[in-house]
């Protein structure tokens, strides 16, 4: 494998520019994560189920309304 030597004339990242990749990099695997998170969850069989039951009934048009509207209710229901 052939080393190469970086161009002696290149103009060197700052410290602020580094900071600003790091940072992006960052986010975008914390996105990343959640979205793996969020399609193991719901690749789940019962979640799946539970899905295509609320959206059969006609309380919701879709995975996300059901999602949506789920943890609204979650979140009503610890709140008080």
């Amino acid at each position: 494998m052939k080393k190469t030597v970086p161009e002696p004339n290149a103009e060197l990242l700052s410290a602020e520019e580094v900071h600003d990749d790091v940072m992006s990099l960052q986010s975008a695997l914390e996105q990343r994560k959640a979205e793996r998170q969020a399609y193991n969850i719901l690749e789940r069989p019962q979640i799946k189920k539970m899905l295509s039951q609320v959206i059969a009934s006609g309380v919701c048009a879709n995975e996300a309304e059901a999602i949506e509207r789920a943890l609204k209710t979650l979140v009503t229901a610890v709140s008080n």
